[in-house]
């Protein structure tokens, strides 16, 4: 920034920061919570791990339900491989087919509730254990967070004491008062929200998609075709959105500045008569405020509605062929149902990440401005002259007039 003084008016640099240096900076201040985040791994990989299982098992459920439906309009006394053979005789080999996919349907008997309820009971276990080891993992996040936020204003506090005078006459107060509450404040919130959620959904992806495999490679390939435009949705926003945060982290300092120097100088502003210039500088720097927020949040908030349409197109096309792949045989019902589960659930993780794209962006921008600050010059130390003494010294001590 250049000088300031009541009436400055001083205009954030359009240049571009170094948004992987920052956040590989960022990062490194993790590093005193490496015990944590292990923690937070772990606890990570337990979660989804049950989570995971949860749509499998009630595939299960699925099959027993629908299996007792059929059993039950089949005629007693015959054995299912019978019933296949009646049915083709009678030229409904689609039927058929269906049956033969089947693998416990008893003809003449229904729903089996005795293995219907156990699945429901390890189901409901399964959930409740990754309940409570998200909620534990999102306490240790938590703490992990505010440790990491708490060094970096001690950090901040350290450094202001070291830096020069210059330094605080040529920085407006309200801008550096934005870095210190603001920036550190909207760094702690970025942290928090992407922490924890962008192990949880890198795990999910990674699980979700070696269950799809073991149901169906042909679906899992059909699922995986959208993740290219996924991506790419993704990343073409989020570039439009970088400089947009960027800006609004700047013109909300600068509006801090302002207005902190009207309230401080208001006397001076008074008697020198620059009421109207004042006044004119906070309309500038608000519109430009709100000019660059309303930007950022409403590019960033196309995000989530264009990959919802993403993902309702995953889902049209793994419905479609899972209910092909059902008439054939080669799939059962529960299967499907597991399958539309995961593509749901594998797909949520992707938008969830693409959506903390803009979160960071925001974050990381903050984060430049509070390392900026860190790493401005500081007051070198006061030269101490060099000690002369006469060539000759001699120990005497007078008390004259005393």
């Amino acid at each position: 920034m250049g000088g300031h003084g009541p009436m400055g008016m001083g205009v954030p640099g359009e240049k571009s920061k170094d948004f992987g240096g920052s956040a590989k900076r960022l990062a490194r201040r993790l590093g005193p919570e490496r015990t944590r985040l292990t923690g937070v791994m772990v606890l990570g990989v337990l979660s989804v791990a049950a989570a995971v299982a949860g749509p499998k098992l009630l595939g299960r459920a699925t099959n027993v339900i629908f299996e007792g439906l059929v059993g039950r309009r089949l005629p007693g006394g015959v054995s299912k491989e019978q019933a296949v053979a009646a049915l083709r005789a009678q030229g409904q080999g689609k039927v058929a087919d269906v049956l033969q996919a089947m693998t416990h349907v008893v003809p003449g008997q229904g729903v089996d509730f005795t293995r219907l309820g156990k699945i429901l009971v390890v189901v409901m276990a399964v959930y409740v254990a990754s309940f409570l080891f998200g909620w534990v993992q999102g306490r240790l996040t938590a703490r992990i967070v505010q440790n990491t936020v708490l060094r970096m204003r001690a950090d901040v506090e350290s450094k202001l004491s070291r830096l020069p005078l210059s330094y605080f006459d040529k920085q407006p107060r309200g801008e550096l008062l934005s870095r210190v509450t603001n920036d550190i404040d909207n760094v702690a919130q970025t942290m928090q929200q992407t922490l924890s959620q962008l192990i949880t959904s890198v795990l999910t992806v990674v699980g979700v998609l070696v269950m799809m495999l073991t149901i169906s490679w042909q679906l899992t390939l059909i699922a995986l075709v959208t993740i290219p435009l996924t991506i790419g949705i993704a990343g073409a926003i989020a570039a439009r959105s970088k400089p947009q945060f960027i800006q609004q982290w700047r013109w909300t300092g600068e509006l801090n500045a302002h207005i902190e120097e009207m309230f401080t100088g208001h006397a001076l502003v008074t008697v020198f008569g620059r009421q109207k210039e004042a006044a004119a500088t906070f309309e500038d720097r608000n519109g430009k405020l709100f000019e660059s927020s309303f930007r950022a949040q409403f590019i960033s908030g196309i995000i989530q509605p264009a990959l919802g349409f993403v993902a309702n197109l995953n889902y049209l096309l793994v419905a479609v062929v899972g209910a092909l792949r059902i008439t054939s045989g080669a799939m059962t019902l529960g299967d499907v149902q597991a399958f539309i589960q995961y593509s749901r659930q594998f797909s949520q993780p992707i938008t969830q990440i693409a959506s903390m794209a803009n979160l960071l962006q925001s974050g990381v921008a903050s984060a430049e401005r509070v390392f900026e600050l860190l790493d401005a010059p500081e007051q070198g130390p006061d030269p101490v002259p060099a000690a002369t003494l006469p060539a000759r010294v001699r120990g005497r001590v007078a008390f004259e007039h005393v």
